[in-house]
């Protein structure tokens, strides 16, 4: 372990080294010196211990730097040149020959949509032939969040929402667990999901979903039936709903036929595609196909809300675009062409890529509801009951950072461009923000500060503290109704309980410090606060092994420390970046996730004892097989099935004894 850590640090040195040399001759913005990059790598790398992968894509975000660095000043010189329109109206500022300007952002609180293919046409052009600004703009952001951008798809996981009154994995009767979701009422997709019967499973194939019956308390487990899709299919998630008995694969999908890519009156112009594909599984059986809608670009995320689907998929122009033909530009929703008037455009002038969304009633799968296209230069999402916000981080000089922000609202499959805004600083995660009551709360990080503010419906600041945690950054956070809470690190593990239940003067109640930092927070209930995460020495920062913690919330002044295990074997988890893989349930009071060893992954299952005030493990077992889509336990009665792509292993809940196997 100490080898690698060396290894990592001359890794690390070494290319901030390289950048030295190659950016003698280059005049860099300060926010880029190689000193300031050193000392953001060097408080990230106090949290984390980087796992190999990693230390490849530090050296691809400092190379990203140094590109960015370079075109910067190609950019800064000519960006004035350019007559533009303003987004919000008005004229372009020409002023970007100025040191102290790197992007205009809108002060206008209205999302524009286009007006015409020709302006969304203009948007993306401007954008390629300045796209020195835009990498300026991200390559620190991404540098300074690269350990946190090595998940799926954060992807999300990829990414998205916090529960306003989220108390852990929502089950439907107590007797089966469910996907580990973010906002209560608002289901996400899986690898693994059951229905209280069958378990479902994706295989490692990624074209198939086994369906699997577990016998009796998987002594019996057996494959039952499975739904195989074709060769041009990659299963990313999947639903099962249990109302309507409809399985839905949310799918990547290839063109069949790659040498009619220059065909642009048709869509395989856009090679990569996102699908839904709707089985009706009443007989389960003989699984029969319903229905199937495609979008444009790579499968970012999903949601289903009351019987309909939301479809997020990323959409990236190309260099041959061809401007009376729109389909070389445009998304396509089921081959054609979104309209401009559902294309939103971004509050600054550039614009590379599409957030693409599409609504889908899976009782009429073969057709959207409606769709929008959010224009913009990379972004994530968080998506509330209501809302969908996307935000983007824009770089400013002196390490300052804003994040703009679009609200996109959904019912019933409509979708509505709301609401644009902007905040000081940048979010660690999606968990660092959260809808309560039409408010807006955000914990962000801006240089070495870090800051809440509360906006309104229409995104307009209410309230904010700021100057918190000077020189520490938000490494965690969770919000439950109107208490707010927040990790930052720089050497110990300061807790911070916000109270948010007066708007215009939110307060911070406590502030509790502890040596380690926790990466995930769960509520275990009403009046606890689960927290994994790294045990580190307080002197020298170095991690010690996974750390799991259980909070006292009761009284919100007074947060205490209440219980902590150190697994001091596993050196990281995946609660960080694959929240799906948790599973946290005060109810059923077991806690489950995987763990990194020396000798692979090892699944652990703990409960807590509140009298004792002590974690008990029930199950540390190393996992067999080896997959690169996950682990899952999944729970059925008082089985817990712990699923490795095509591997799944039985465990009495109480006692850890292993039940029974299957390999799909």
């Amino acid at each position: 372990m100490k080898r690698e850590n060396e290894h990592k640090e001359y890794c690390e040195q070494d290319i901030l080294d390289q950048i030295s040399r190659m950016s003698e001759d280059t005049e860099v913005p300060d926010s880029l010196r190689s000193e300031n990059i050193d000392k953001l790598l060097e408080k990230k790398k106090q949290k984390k211990h980087f796992r190999p992968y990693q230390i490849g894509l530090v050296a691809a975000a400092c190379v990203a730097v140094v590109a960015g660095t370079v075109v910067w000043q190609y950019g800064r010189m000519h960006e004035g040149a350019i007559n533009s329109p303003d987004v919000s109206g008005g004229n372009a500022d020409s002023s970007a020959g100025n040191s102290n300007t790197v992007k205009k952002i809108s002060d206008s609180k209205k999302i524009r949509t286009a007006q015409s293919y020709d302006e969304i046409y203009k948007y993306i052009k401007r954008s390629q032939d300045n796209s020195g600004i835009a990498m300026y703009a991200r390559s620190v952001n991404e540098t300074a969040a690269v350990e946190d951008s090595a998940s799926t798809g954060r992807s999300t996981a990829s990414s998205t929402e916090t529960a306003s009154a989220d108390t852990g994995v929502a089950t439907a009767d107590g007797s089966y667990s469910q996907t580990n979701v973010r906002q209560s009422g608002v289901d996400e997709g899986d690898i693994a999901k059951t229905d209280g019967t069958y378990l479902y499973v994706r295989e490692d194939n990624g074209r198939t979903i086994d369906i699997v019956d577990v016998g009796n308390s998987g002594t019996n487990i057996e494959k039952y039936s499975e739904i195989t899709l074709g060769k041009e299919y990659t299963i990313q998630e999947f639903y099962v709903n249990t109302d309507q008995k409809k399985l839905v694969a949310v799918c990547q999908k290839e063109c069949a036929d790659k040498s009619n890519k220059k065909q642009t009156n048709t869509d395989t112009w856009n090679q990569t595609k996102t699908a839904a594909v709707t089985y009706d599984i009443r007989d389960i059986k003989k699984p029969v196909k319903e229905g199937e809608v495609t979008q444009s670009g790579t499968y970012n995320s999903s949601r289903m809300a009351d019987g309909y689907l939301y479809l997020f998929s990323e959409y990236y122009t190309g260099g041959d675009m061809v401007k009376d033909k729109p389909v070389t530009y445009v998304p396509l929703v089921n081959g054609k062409e979104m309209s401009q008037a559902s294309i939103c455009l971004p509050p600054v002038n550039c614009g590379t890529m599409y957030e693409v969304i599409s609504s889908v009633d899976i009782s009429k799968p073969d057709k959207t509801v409606d769709n929008k296209a959010i224009l913009s230069e990379g972004g994530q999402m968080y998506v509330s009951g209501k809302n969908i916000y996307y935000y983007e981080s824009e770089w400013q000089q002196d390490n300052q950072t804003v994040t703009t922000l679009r609200k996109i609202s959904y019912r019933k499959g409509k979708l509505k461009a709301v609401a644009q805004g902007k905040v000081k600083g940048y979010l660690n995660d999606t968990f660092s923000l959260d809808e309560y009551k039409g408010n807006l709360r955000l914990f962000t990080t801006n240089d070495d500060e870090n800051l809440v503010t509360i906006l309104d419906k229409k995104l307009d600041k209410i309230s904010s503290i700021e100057n918190l945690a000077k020189g520490e950054s938000i490494y965690s956070a969770r919000f439950m109704k109107e208490a707010g809470y927040f990790v930052t690190y720089e050497q110990v593990d300061p807790l911070f309980s916000v109270d948010l239940s007066n708007p215009e003067k939110p307060k911070i109640l406590g502030k509790l410090k502890i040596p380690g930092f926790s990466e995930y927070l769960h509520f275990y209930g009403e009046d606890k606060l689960l927290g994994i995460g790294m045990s580190t020495d307080e002197e020298s920062g170095v991690s010690e092994g996974v750390k799991i913690t259980m909070f006292d919330i009761t009284d919100r002044t007074d947060v205490k420390e209440e219980s902590t295990l150190v697994l001091d074997d596993l050196y990281g988890t995946n609660a960080a970046y694959d929240y799906k893989s948790v599973l946290a349930d005060q109810q059923k009071n077991r806690i489950g996730f995987s763990g990194y060893s020396q000798n692979g992954e090892t699944y652990c299952l703990l409960t807590y004892n509140g009298k004792e005030k002590k974690f008990e493990t029930i199950l540390k077992e190393e996992i067999n097989g080896n997959t690169s889509q996950g682990i899952r336990g999944i729970y059925i009665e008082d089985t817990l099935y712990v699923i490795s792509g095509n591997i799944i292993e039985a465990y009495d809940m109480d006692t850890g004894k292993k039940m029974g196997d299957i390999i799909l």
